[in-house]
Order: C-alpha cells, then structure tokens, then sequence
C-alpha cells in the first residue's frame, strides 16, 4: 500500500519538476544533510575544545601560558578525591540498581500475563518526563526529619519517629537517582526482550533447566548489550547530573563532581579548575563508552531469528503474579505518586510546616508565581521559549543527521555517528561549562541564545536516535520510486519521507520540548538576571519559600505531563536503535 501510494505521488509531482528544481534538488541532497552533520560535529567541539584550553592555561605576573598546574591543583586537592568517590558511589550504586529494577519491570510488562501491563508499560515511563531536581525536592517534603510528611504522619499516627531515613546524603541521591532513571534501562531493554527467539530459551528448558537458570544463563547473556547500553547511560548521566547532589548532598556538605564544578564556577570563580575537571570527566565518559564498544565487538548477542514467531508470554502462578504486580505498584507509588502528592500538598498549603491541613487550602502560592512574581514568570516565558525553539532547531538538525547516516553513501558514516553521539556521554554542567568558557568574551555571554545552543548540543543526540529508528523501519524503495517517476530529492522528502517519519518526528519534537522545560545542569552556569528557567528559579525560591517553589514545580509538572500524553498520542518509541 505504501508502496503504491509512493508511485502515485511520484507521478502527480513529477509534472512540477523543471530542471532547475532538479539542480536544486541534487545541490540539497547533498548539502542539506552534510549541513546537519557540520552543526553538530561543530556544536560538539567548540565547548570540547574550549574546556581543554582553558584547562591548559596558567596565569601569572608576566600573563597567560601553557601550564599543567590546574591538573596539579585538582589531583593533589583532597576536595576532588572526596567528590570523585562520593560520584562514582552514587552513579555504580544507581546503575546497579536502575539496571535490576528496569529489567525487571520490563520483563513483567513484556513476558508476563500480569494483569493491567497496558497501564504498567505506560506508567513505567513517566519519571523519565519528569524533572529530577522536583523529584528530589518532593522526597525531601516526603522524608525530611522534622517536617517530612512521611515521618509526621508515622509519627502521628503510631508514635513512632523516622529521624533515621536517609533522604540526606548518598542514600537519599542514590534512591533518587533510582527511581528517575529506571526508565533509561527500561527502555534499552523492553524492546530485545519482546524481539527475542522463544527457541533459544525452549532449547534450556527442554534439557532441563529451570526458570531461574534459564533466566541467569540465556536470556540475560543474550539481553546484555541493552543491558549494557542502559546501565553506561545511567552511570554517565548520573554521575554528571547536578540536580539531584545539589538538592540532597549539598545541603550536608557532601560534594560531587558536579557541584564541586559549580562551586568552582562561583565567586571567585576559577575557570581553569573547573576546566580540569570537566576533562577529568570527560576523558573518564568516553573511555567507558570505548570500553563498551570493544566488550560487544568480540561477542555475539543474536536475539532475533527469522523464524516467525515472538517469544512466549510466562504464565505466573498467583504467587508470582502477586509479586509482580506488587514491584510495579511499589515502583509507581514511589517514583510518580507520592512525589506528585507531595508536591500537590505543598503548594496548597500557606505555610508549610510536614503536616497537611485540608481546612486551610490556598492557591496563594500560585497566585504569588504566576502574576505578581516577575522572576517566576519571566522563568516561564523563557523555558518555554527555549523548549519551542529549541526543539524545532534540534528535530530539524537531527532529521538532517539521521537522512546523512543512513540513507548517505559516505564511508564515513559509522565514525560520524559515534561522534555525534558523543554528547549523550558529556554531562549538562560539563558541557555548560565549555559553552561558558565559549562565550564569556562575547555578545552570547549571558543571553538566551547561549542556553539556547547548549540545550541543543546537549541533547540533539536523542532526536537523531528516535528519528533513525522509524527512518531504518522505512524502505528505500519507497523514495527510490518516487524518483524513479521523476520527483526531486526535495519533493521526495516533502511528499513521500517526512510524511512517513512525521510520527517519529513529532515524538523527538515533544521530547526535546520536554528535556528543556526541565533542564538545570546545563542552565546553572550560564544563566543569567533576565534569563532565567523555571529549574533556574526552583533553585533561587528554595532559599525563600517552600509553596512557591511547590507552585511552580506543579507548574512545570502540568508542563512536564501534558508533553507526556501528547507523546503517547503519536505511539512512537524512545527505545534507541
């Protein structure tokens, strides 16, 4: 059908094709696609470059000069081997167990016969649309000793104290960090596991092999490049994230890679330092995802034969199925709706104090945020601002990479498309760190355009992964024919491609749009009086008040939500290719 559809629309716009149209279309073709790979190959080594520079260079009496002396004040500082530990303890904790539990939910939605999977798969995926800074700050309205609402209302009830919960330090950011990137391997691994041949587990189960040794020896042998990718994805992510350590660990002097970057970066600032841990790290991300590499080129992970049939849905007995149930409701409960209630609660409230008051409502918190606060709206005005914008640009560069990767000719293209993924290794703050460095001498110093093209080198990487996956599914031929009948390469992606990928499109758009209404790690370094983010002015109102940093984080959180259902409405996936 598609095919058919594809002739005829070659024919209608074959009689619109003159042959400057056609000049045209063959300088686009090659053009238009190159171009995206440049913006983005350039958008990945300015910062790098600039980091490394600045990382490099010395100041004394006589002026600037190469030195190593930052990297000597950085690996000889007990600072940096305190926060390196504590980042490497909390991003392996949270990858161990981010990888565990997203296996597990992903082998219940995909596997099992648990009863409501629809609703699980679904519900499964909302922490990734939320903001990890709100969810560490609605933990702390949940479990913060004295004026958490979980240990007064214990408390209240059974006269019990829970003083002893961690939310404070490395617990409190590994348990966070669990639950808002669970869905990183979920994702990665949700996918294989439906794709897998029934025969290769058959095979173990016919000789003998129980559930357990089956599930231990084949079938997360054969899962572990997903396995793998999630759990690098995580560790990375994590241990650059910014959001959560500075909410959890900051406030008890706990330091982190990240936020001894930050504080780096404040008043007096020492950019060279700073430069050296970004680096540090940097070097550390991409000697992982090389090591990765080389771990999944020597073996073999076949999971799909071309027999036609799907792997065997597991009957559970009603113990089983009791438990699984029971890790989805668990997993729910504690990463989408006690955070959401918390959060609710809070902004309802006047003045907050643990306990909630049902007789004492108000919507004075969003009453002070939305219309008398000129902070908190300019911050809206500016995140959503940035999200428009920044997604278009984004989709249309990485529409630009993913037509050039897999649909180009160049013999390049494999080097290309692991450089282009690189930024997917680089943290928000590093990166926000280099494009500081990048533009302090410059008019894009403290302006929206700067964040603006952060946000975009960030996370462009992500639209080109959801884009290839429905641009690999799509058939040649299908363009092939069209050109055939005599349409341009430009009618051809205008009547014939973009049509077809307009799923997958607007699923990178919404999720571009998404990933900037809630970033802070690349935001906090380059922000300035004027042009702030809601995430930026979560921050700042922390200091003041705990309902109007409430009220805006349900602000964000409607935001956040609505992006959600709007993605599920185009059933395209995240599940990278």
């Amino acid at each position: 059908m598609a095919h058919d559809k594809a002739k005829s629309a070659g024919v209608r716009i074959a009689q619109m094709t003159s042959p400057a149209s056609a000049a045209l279309g063959r300088f686009a073709q090659r053009g238009l696609p190159l171009s995206g790979v440049v913006i983005g190959i350039l958008l990945i080594i300015g910062p790098f470059c600039a980091t490394i520079v600045r990382s490099m260079l010395a100041w004394d009496a006589s002026g600037p000069h190469v030195s190593l002396s930052n990297f000597v004040g950085i690996l000889t500082s007990p600072h940096f081997y305190q926060a390196a530990g504590n980042t490497l303890i909390c991003s392996a904790s949270a990858a161990l167990l981010s990888t565990g539990l997203g296996f597990a939910l992903a082998w219940i939605v995909s596997r099992t016969d648990v009863p409501g999977r629809g609703w699980f798969e679904i519900l499964n995926l909302v922490p990734f649309f939320l903001s990890p800074y709100v969810g560490a700050i609605s933990w702390l309205y949940l479990a913060a000793p004295h004026s958490g609402i979980l240990p007064n209302l214990v408390k209240d009830a059974f006269g019990i104290t829970l003083d002893f919960l961690p939310v404070y330090g490395l617990p409190g950011v590994i348990g966070v960090l669990t639950l808002f990137y669970t869905p990183y391997v979920y994702l990665f691994v949700v996918a294989p596991l439906r794709q897998m041949d029934a025969a290769l587990e058959d095979a173990a189960r016919v000789h003998g092999a129980t559930f357990w040794f089956t599930l231990r020896h084949i079938t997360i042998p054969l899962l572990m490049p997903a396995l793998l990718s999630g759990a690098l994805i995580v560790f990375v992510t994590s241990a650059g994230l910014f959001d959560i350590p500075l909410a959890l660990a900051s406030p008890k002097g706990i330091r982190t890679m990240p936020t001894e970057v930050y504080g780096l970066v404040q008043f007096p600032s020492d950019l060279g330092r700073a430069a050296a841990f970004g680096v540090i790290v940097m070097t550390a991300t991409v000697a992982l995802a090389i090591l990765q590499r080389r771990y999944l080129s020597r073996r073999r992970f076949d999971t799909v034969s071309g027999k036609g049939y799907r792997p065997r849905i597991v009957a559970l007995r009603a113990g089983g199925r009791s438990a699984a149930v029971l890790v989805e409701l668990i997993y729910i409960t504690l990463g989408v709706v006690l955070p959401v209630v918390a959060i609710l609660m809070v902004s309802l409230s006047g003045l907050w104090t643990g306990r909630f008051n049902p007789a004492a409502l108000t919507l004075k918190n969003f009453d002070y945020v939305l219309f008398n606060y000129s902070l908190t709206q300019q911050a809206i005005w500016n995140s959503l601002a940035l999200a428009l914008v920044g997604a278009t640009i984004g989709v249309a560069i990485s529409f630009l990479q993913a037509y050039y990767i897999h649909r180009g000719t160049s013999r390049w293209r494999g080097l290309i498309d692991g450089i282009l993924s690189v930024p997917l290794g680089i943290p928000g703050i590093i990166l926000g760190l280099g494009y500081l460095i990048l533009a302090i001498r410059t008019p894009l110093y403290s302006t929206l355009t700067i964040i603006l093209i952060a946000y975009i080198a960030r996370f462009f990487p992500m639209a080109t992964r959801t884009i290839s996956s429905m641009l690999l599914a799509i058939n040649p031929e299908l363009e092939q024919s069209a050109r055939a009948n005599g349409a341009s390469w430009l009618q051809t992606m205008r009547y014939i491609l973009l049509p077809l990928l307009l799923p997958a499109i607007i699923a990178a758009w919404l999720l571009l749009f998404v990933i900037f209404i809630r970033e802070l790690g690349a935001t906090i370094l380059l922000y300035a009086q004027g042009t702030e983010t809601i995430s930026v002015a979560l921050v700042l109102l922390s200091e003041r008040s705990a309902g109007y940093v409430a009220a805006l984080a349900v602000i964000q959180l409607v935001m956040l939500l609505a992006a959600f259902v709007l993605f599920r409405m185009t059933r395209a996936s995240l599940v990278q290719s």
